[in-house]
């Protein structure tokens, strides 16, 4: 009955729960079927992807079919050539894309000028999203721009072209150097204004009327402007025998010459000739030298450059300032005024167009074949105003009498006699003797010699103005007389380079285009003219027949349109 008392264990199950246990560890600690786990978020992941690439994929594609229909509606609408409403171009194109929901004409910008159009347009699209929806992301907008312009430049050409005296010598091609600049500034007249395929075409031109202008400035030491063109500004009036100006430093600073501003007119004088010559004027007064200003026409320009001559001293300097300067809005009332005068084509009325105008195209085509040289100039006090020179009236024996007054000692001097006198010749008298017979009776007398005062020939004298005495009489006549002041001097060639330096840095600073051609010119001229360029692919080195090259390449980088996207 005792072992009824006992617990009895049946040690036969104790293995199976050990086993049980133990299994239970092992299957905790156990990896086995993590990789299933894992792909499975991978496969996930994977789904979300493809879902994102799918919805992705349908942005992208009307993405682009909006933005190709906007790129080709504003390149329709920008074209000068398209004579409907821009802003109904736009949203024509894009109702026949089916897409005219998506923009309005309040998104569309249109900027016409005289000479271009510029056509903006936005357009926007949303699409809804599929399995981007399970992110939070109900739809993907899809934004489209862009611009298109077209510019047909109105383009102002200043041709400046050198026609000093070195310009007469032979040139590489066996002809006179000036005689290839004709032909070389013709041809590039004919590609400019007429046909740019073609520089020998002078009739049926393509170039359309209006749009093309082009000064022509030829220089040599000075550049004559033309009495009627200088009297539209404010020169000096002390003489109107030439009509050239003299710059200071700083004028070389900036493209404008004003019409308020004054400029000092050249005086007219001869640095050249010997003591009994005349005529080397340092503004040389030949027609041919005159400025032409805003011409269109091309015969009328050909035959301008075909009258071109050489002689005289190089002025680089004072070409490019009126070249840059007729380029200049500032000049705009001096070509208002040749409007209405009838020198230029009332189409140019307002021109130089403003810096700021849309489509305009400036450009200087600057030539020489040498250095710049001496530029001679009257100081103040000899440009005007009563000189030391007194000239008779009248002629004494086929030539004037001419006296020289020394103020150091109140004397004058007359060069015809060599001899020193208290007043100028011809306002003296002088006595006049003659033998006369005197009677004494009816059979004899005697003769004697009486003597009345007259006044002396010439039919008296004036002093000259220093401006009439320089349109007669040329410095190495007035420097033969070695006790009177020095009357000017001149710029040499480094003062003359680093004021055309500055002169090509003030219209590049205005965004003119400035090309430069040295012909058949030294190492350093060429230095000194490619340091004018805009750059070194804009500087032509040439010989010979290739100044024709030179001038039809420029012409017809020039006539090329502009189209931008």
């Amino acid at each position: 009955m005792g072992w009824h008392g006992r617990r009895v264990t049946d040690r036969r199950t104790e293995p199976s729960v050990t086993r049980q246990r133990g299994s239970m560890r092992r299957f905790a600690r156990s990896e086995d079927g993590s990789m299933v786990v894992f792909a499975l978020f991978i496969l996930i992941l994977m789904l979300g992807a493809g879902g994102l690439g799918i919805d992705f994929m349908r942005y992208e594609a009307q993405r682009t079919r909006l933005q190709a229909t906007l790129d080709r509606a504003v390149l329709a609408a920008a074209s000068l050539d398209q004579p409907l409403d821009p802003e109904a171009v736009v949203l024509d194109y894009f109702a026949k894309a089916g897409l005219s929901g998506y923009i309005t004409a309040d998104d569309i910008d249109v900027v016409d000028t005289l000479t271009s159009r510029r056509v903006t347009a936005t357009a926007s699209m949303d699409i809804n999203a599929t399995l981007l929806q399970f992110l939070g992301v109900k739809t993907l907008s899809t934004p489209a721009g862009g611009a298109a312009e077209e510019s047909a430049s109105q383009t102002e050409i200043s041709l400046v072209l050198d026609v000093s005296g070195s310009m007469s010598w032979t040139s590489e091609s066996g002809y006179s150097k000036i005689y290839e600049l004709r032909k070389a500034a013709k041809e590039f007249i004919n590609i400019v204004l007429c046909d740019p395929s073609d520089p020998q075409k002078t009739t049926d031109c393509t170039v359309e009327p209006g749009k093309v202008s082009v000064n022509i400035i030829p220089y040599s030491e000075q550049v004559l402007v033309g009495e009627s063109l200088l009297s539209l500004f404010n020169a000096t009036s002390e003489h109107n025998f030439s009509s050239c100006v003299n710059f200071d430093a700083d004028d070389f600073d900036t493209t404008s010459i004003t019409p308020l501003q004054e400029l000092q007119r050249t005086g007219h004088f001869d640095p050249w000739s010997g003591r009994n010559g005349i005529g080397q004027w340092t503004c040389a007064t030949n027609s041919w030298r005159e400025l032409t200003v805003l011409g269109s026409n091309a015969a009328t320009l050909r035959s301008r450059i075909n009258a071109l001559g050489a002689s005289g001293n190089t002025s680089i300097d004072l070409g490019m300032k009126w070249g840059a300067a007729f380029l200049d809005p500032a000049t705009q009332p001096v070509i208002t005024d040749l409007v209405t005068a009838g020198t230029v084509d009332a189409a140019y009325d307002g021109r130089p167009l403003d810096w700021t105008e849309r489509g305009v195209e400036k450009v200087i085509v600057l030539m020489t074949d040498g250095i710049n040289t001496d530029q001679h100039y009257l100081y103040d006090d000899h440009r005007v105003g009563p000189s030391p020179v007194w000239r008779t009236n009248d002629k004494v024996s086929g030539d004037y009498r001419y006296s020289i007054y020394r103020e150091s000692n109140g004397q004058y001097y007359w060069p015809h006699s060599d001899s020193w006198d208290d007043h100028a010749f011809g306002t003296g008298s002088v006595d006049v003797c003659e033998q006369v017979w005197v009677s004494t009776g009816w059979w004899w007398g005697y003769w004697d010699t009486q003597c009345t005062q007259q006044p002396e020939p010439g039919g008296g004298a004036y002093q000259l103005d220093f401006t009439e005495l320089w349109a007669t009489k040329s410095w190495a006549w007035y420097d033969n007389f070695w006790f009177l002041p020095s009357h000017g001097s001149e710029f040499g060639n480094s003062t003359k380079n680093a004021r055309l330096d500055d002169i090509c840095t003030a219209a590049k600073d205005q965004d003119i285009t400035i090309f430069s051609v040295g012909f058949e010119v030294t190492s350093a001229s060429a230095t000194v003219m490619r340091n004018c360029a805009n750059s070194p692919a804009h500087y032509f080195d040439v010989d010979g027949l290739d100044l024709s090259d030179a001038f039809a390449a420029i012409a017809r980088e020039i006539s090329k349109l502009r189209l931008v996207n």
